[in-house]
């Protein structure tokens, strides 16, 4: 849909991994304007590391919302919010000029440097501590503590670290201001004060006024400055919002913010976002926790690291002419649990609760009697399993979902959309808008411009589900063998991978 020429419109963009998102949306009901993207590819220059220069975002971002305003008709854009992948980030000179490329979240060049600083990093067992040793390769700190050790003639002439939003927040308004979620992937903000850790800081060796000042979503940043205008094409002087994470973000823009729905994403990897109002007393360790973007809520996180992936692996490798939508339909007419094949699709280690790199996908049960069909069902369900791991890990801290919204690009099959309801035994809805993420960082600036009086208000007003599965009791039951069938093949060949003890 195209707003007329001269609507409001709220503008959200998401920095992702391999391309940055521009959303337009009608600021009075929420209508998608336009969506566009602009790709980069990430370098590697050598095994493990993988880097971007931070003015490729910038162009990228500037290009993608120069199209998206001509796709919309040119719609007078009213605030601007923001979405992001966590983790990466960017060393700054005095003069904010980037010292070299950015460490992208997906780097682990710092194994060394996460195993020493699990060791000498403060311990918390506050009620919003995860439970996970931490901090993990990924995480900023020990990349950041890597750049001190390899690149001292970086290290000394650096002034400011940044994450890809608080950068992104500079240029647009000359202001540095960071959103508390995506600062804690850097593994130095304290889980309880939402701060930065001075135990932590020092252990890296990380000045903290190097460091951006934290917020929370849907505060200002600042006010878009007239040379970001001229190259954006936006108004100046119009409001820029803090975001969140992008999996947050995803979460705003599918109405879960309130106790007792989940959100999930299924695309390259399965991620599973439930609301709760407190954090559990017990629960068990490994599951991600922090501070909603709704005030006054929690979220849970689990996740696998290759979800959809693993069928566009197999696709590839038998170099098909198929498409997804072919291979889902032959699934189709296989019946639930594969004729007993199973699919294992950890084929990059586990990630929530144990994070084991030792962990290897496979399939278990093979005959000749099964076919193409059945590796794509068998690989359809195992998705669903591992929403259903994580599902069942948030019931642990004793909040159940009751409801699941789901995006990614999975949700274009109602052949898999239904399976998932009725594997996980949860009402699902798939949403009209599937780029979450950009729509809720577009409700984080309608906050900041005034439009809202709160995000609650913003989600549940632009919100709308498309379609709605409900589980059959008949194949739930089917699917709890073909489940079980999964746990004890993943606990005989890796024991102990899909737990860990409270």
């Amino acid at each position: 849909m195209t707003v007329a020429t001269g609507a409001e419109a709220l503008m959200g963009i998401d920095l992702g991994t391999t391309a940055v998102k521009v959303g337009l949306f009608d600021a009075a009901t929420g209508a998608t304007s336009a969506i566009t993207r602009t790709e980069y590819k990430p370098l590697s220059p050598a095994p493990g590391w993988l880097e971007l220069e931070a003015e490729t975002y910038w162009e990228a971002t500037a290009a993608a919302t120069r199209e998206a305003l001509a796709e919309a008709g040119h719609a007078e854009v009213i605030g601007i919010g923001l979405s992001s992948q966590g983790q990466t980030f960017v060393p700054l000179d005095e003069g904010y000029r980037p010292l070299r490329p950015a460490l992208v979240w997906l780097d682990t060049r710092a194994q060394q440097q996460a195993e020493y600083l699990q060791s000498v990093f403060p311990q918390d067992d506050s009620p919003l501590s995860s439970g996970l040793p931490s901090p993990n390769a990924i995480a900023s700190a020990p990349k950041m503590l890597w750049m001190r050790q390899n690149e001292p003639e970086v290290w000394e002439r650096t002034r400011y670290l940044m994450m890809l939003p608080d950068y992104l927040g500079l240029r647009l308004t000359g202001e540095r201001r960071l959103d508390v979620n995506n600062a804690a992937s850097t593994a130095l903000v304290h889980p309880t004060t939402g701060d930065w850790w001075p135990e932590a800081l020092a252990a890296v060796g990380v000045p903290r006024e190097w460091l951006s000042p934290i917020g929370h979503p849907g505060e200002l940043i600042g006010r878009v400055l007239a040379q970001a205008a001229g190259e954006l094409g936006v108004p100046e002087g119009i409001p820029v919002a803090l975001g969140s994470n992008d999996q947050l973000n995803g979460a705003v823009g599918v109405g879960n913010i309130r106790p007792g729905i989940a959100s999930g994403t299924v695309g390259t990897a399965m991620a599973i976002v439930s609301t709760v109002d407190r954090p559990a007393s017990v629960r068990p360790k490994g599951l991600g926790i922090g501070p909603h973007p709704a005030p006054g809520l929690f979220y849970l996180l689990s996740f696998a690291k290759t979800s959809g992936m693993v069928l566009t692996w197999l696709r590839d490798l038998m170099a098909s002419a198929a498409g997804y939508e072919e291979l889902l339909a032959e699934a189709a007419e296989v019946a639930p649990g594969s004729d007993g094949l199973i699919c294992l699709p950890h084929f990059s280690g586990t990630a929530t609760p144990t994070f084991r790199s030792d962990v290897r996908g496979g399939f278990v049960g093979l005959t000749l009697g099964h076919g193409r069909a059945h590796l794509v069902r068998a690989i359809a369900e195992a998705v669903c399993f591992t929403a259903r791991d994580a599902l069942s890990l948030n019931a642990q801290a004793g909040q159940a979902p009751m409801e699941l919204r789901m995006l990614g690009g999975a949700t274009r099959s109602d052949f898999w959309m239904q399976m998932m309801a009725d594997v996980v035994r949860l009402p699902l809805q798939v949403p009209v808008c599937g780029e979450a993420p950009v729509l809720g960082a577009a409700i984080f600036a309608g906050v900041a411009a005034g439009r809202f009086a709160s995000i609650e208000e913003g989600s549940e007003a632009f919100y709308r589900p498309d379609r709605v599965f409900l589980p059959r009791e008949d194949l739930a039951s089917r699917y709890d063998e073909a489940y079980t069938a999964y746990l004890d093949a993943m606990e005989r060949l890796y024991p102990g991978a899909l737990r860990m003890e409270s």
